[in-house]
């Protein structure tokens, strides 16, 4: 009996499982690595607000561009170099201006080492000149890494806010002022527009530019509060007490009497409520939805929300709007088996970017304006449909009862074949995260080699639910280990996974339950690879408290999901791989970023050491000045290089 029979034999047979629309492929050829660790070949695809120009981020022969197309005259009109910026975002502010935004390890001038440092530029078409919107020591603190962050753009678009540290005088503290920069004349020092005050963090304004609120937060004292301005005075309206903050304002109502607040409850948030600025009473808002958590709110530049968009394998949207509301609907009916992200929309709602994956797509931008659907880009050059390995949706108990959510990616190789698999299980990072039904590189490789990718959505994971995640509290290497333990043997009861043939493969946190699956459970492994992942705890959590002090609200998360607010040395060492490595008798491979600043690079070469030590077998490939995501194409190839020879060792 092949795979695909199978599994829809075990969907009839268990009503938890999803059934997916599977399609046989044929295509069973080994593509280079190079495919899979090449960054999109077209990306941040945007419309201007006229909708009459498509804008789109071109990553080709060595060449990084940005491209805009006049759609009435069908041809690029203009196309400018990027490399330099990087952008990780960017949008139209008008028919002649794009805003860009960039994030880049780099060293701040006067402080040690690298920082990620976050900066906004603006394109004008018209003067076909690039520049940054705000620049360290220019009006503004020189020691500071987030220069990107825009609140406000005035009516005529001639000026732009955006949020900075200044300095109220020699010897003061730094504090988060409100800048009104220039646009038409980016030479010119910007002003504050509202000088900072001690622990603001964010402001709020309406689209006339008027200051609404104001947002504060005091880490020795806890208070996390809102503020609006009343007669020249700021007045409290909103004030708790919390070791980190669970209420985040995302934006404002479009009659500006409101701000959007989400409430986190184990950094998940199921609704999103009203605030009022009169009396900073809350409102529900009711857009819950059942079985999925609310992933962000959509905003325009003035951070006025038009939507909800939610958590789960696929994206959902409800929007405030009716018109796209109703458009949005018209795309679902002409793609109906194809998972659709919203990238861009026009001021009047005519006209609608959509991102769409599956059911003949590998990754397709697509335009949707007059009742009609046309192509734009496609995300990916060297990978067709025929190339790309199955996603289905797969649901198990896990051995208390609980349903674990569960993404398979199935060769193409393994579809009319009698034979158990191979199988990589690969948990994702965070953990307070959640894996999406898209093209994954690295699943997406493993399949095209022959292996089944499981990727359990285990206790802890965000995206299913609060209770789902935290079920995950204070369970790091214990029932959040199980989960990924029962997901396997599940596969292996089934009769599809070789249980002689299983690696476990894992990213950041995946990293961790990596080496905790080769320490504690190492008959279930044949091998185990941890990139950028966490080894000992307890010096993780002390690089937390160097970097952000001893009252953080990063150091009482930590020890809020790791242990309940209960830490002592004991539950860390009991969690901690490299505290038990006489357990681990499989071979370990360790891959880690040198310029990581999320998890120490240190994690990686004292969990090497400590293994050599007593002649367990262990390699270690550091990437040169790489970060935590991996995001260039030349540190994947190295990733994917080390990862394969290993692998392939080992595996079979």
């Amino acid at each position: 009996m092949n795979f695909l029979l199978k599994i829809t034999l075990f969907f009839l047979i268990f009503p938890l499982a999803n059934t997916a629309k599977v399609e046989a492929k044929t295509n069973n050829s080994l593509l280079p690595l190079e495919v899979y660790s090449e960054l999109p070949n077209k990306s941040l695809v945007r419309v201007s607000p006229s909708g009459n120009l498509i804008a789109y981020r071109l990553t080709e022969n060595e060449k990084d561009l940005f491209v805009i197309v006049d759609l009435k005259k069908r041809k690029v009109i203009q196309g400018f170099d990027v490399s330099e910026i990087d952008p990780q975002n960017a949008y139209f502010i008008s028919d002649s201006k794009l805003i860009f935004n960039m994030k880049k390890r780099m060293k701040i001038g006067g402080f040690i080492g690298r920082h990620d440092v976050s900066t906004a530029y603006m394109y004008d078409l018209n003067t076909k000149k690039i520049n940054q919107l705000l620049t360290r020591g220019k009006g503004v603190y020189k020691g500071q890494a987030d220069l990107g962050n825009i609140i406000g753009l005035s009516k005529d678009a001639k000026w732009i806010y955006m949020t900075a540290y200044t300095l109220s005088g020699a010897g003061g503290d730094p504090k988060l002022s409100l800048m009104k920069v220039n646009l038409n004349k980016s030479y010119k020092t910007p002003k504050a527009y509202v000088k900072g005050d001690t622990g603001v963090i964010d402001y709020f304004l309406d689209t006339d530019s008027n200051v609404l609120a104001r947002e504060r937060y005091n880490q020795e004292t806890n208070i996390h509060s809102i503020e609006v301005q009343d007669n020249d005075k700021w007045k409290v309206i909103f004030q708790e007490e919390t070791s980190y903050i669970t209420k985040s304002f995302s934006g404002v109502t479009a009659d500006a009497k409101s701000l959007v607040m989400i409430k986190n409850q184990a950094g998940v948030s199921d609704d999103y409520y009203l605030m009022s600025l009169d009396d900073g009473k809350i409102n529900k808002a009711k857009f819950e939805q059942k079985g999925v958590d609310i992933a962000s709110t959509l905003t325009d530049i003035n951070r006025v929300v038009y939507g909800v968009k939610y958590t789960g394998f696929k994206p959902s949207y409800s929007f405030f709007d009716n018109k796209l509301n109703e458009n949005f609907l018209k795309i679902q009916k002409e793609l109906p088996d194809s998972n659709i992200t919203l990238q861009d929309v026009t001021p009047d709602r005519n006209k609608v970017i959509v991102f769409a994956e599956f059911d003949g797509l590998t990754g397709d931008f697509l335009s949707f304006s007059n009742n009609k659907v046309s192509h734009v880009a496609t995300l990916w050059k060297n990978i067709s449909w025929e190339d790309f390995n199955n996603v289905i949706e797969f649901k198990f108990k896990a051995r208390d009862g609980l349903t674990i959510p569960t993404l398979l990616t199935i060769p193409n190789s393994a579809v009319n074949s009698k034979e158990k698999m191979s199988a990589i299980l690969m948990p994702h990072g965070g953990p307070e995260s959640y894996d999406r039904k898209t093209f994954h590189w690295m699943a997406q490789y493993f399949a095209n080699r022959g292996h089944l990718v499981i990727q359990p959505q285990f206790r802890g994971s965000s995206g299913f639910g609060a209770e789902h995640t935290l079920k995950g509290r204070g369970e790091w290497g214990k029932k959040m280990q199980d989960d990924l333990t029962d997901a396997v043997n599940k596969l292996v009861d089934m009769g599809e996974v070789d249980p002689n043939k299983v690696c476990i493969v894992g990213s950041s946190y995946g990293g961790y339950a990596a080496l905790a699956g080769a320490t504690f459970t190492p008959d279930l492994y044949k091998c185990a690879v941890s990139i950028n992942g966490v080894s000992d705890i307890a010096d993780m959590l002390e690089s937390a408290e160097d970097n952000f002090g001893e009252e953080s609200h990063v150091l009482s998360y930590w020890q809020d999901v790791i242990g309940k607010n209960d830490i002592n040395s004991k539950l860390l060492d009991e969690i901690s791989p490299i505290k038990h490595i006489d357990k681990i008798n499989i071979p370990i491979l360790l891959i880690h970023g040198t310029d990581d600043k999320v998890v120490s690079v240190e994690q990686s070469e004292n969990m090497y050491d400590e293994l050599k030590s007593i002649n367990k077998k262990v390699e270690y490939v550091p990437i040169r000045m790489a970060s935590h995501h991996l995001k260039k194409a030349n540190e994947r190839i190295k990733v994917l290089t080390a990862i394969d020879k290993f692998v392939n060792k080992h595996i079979h």
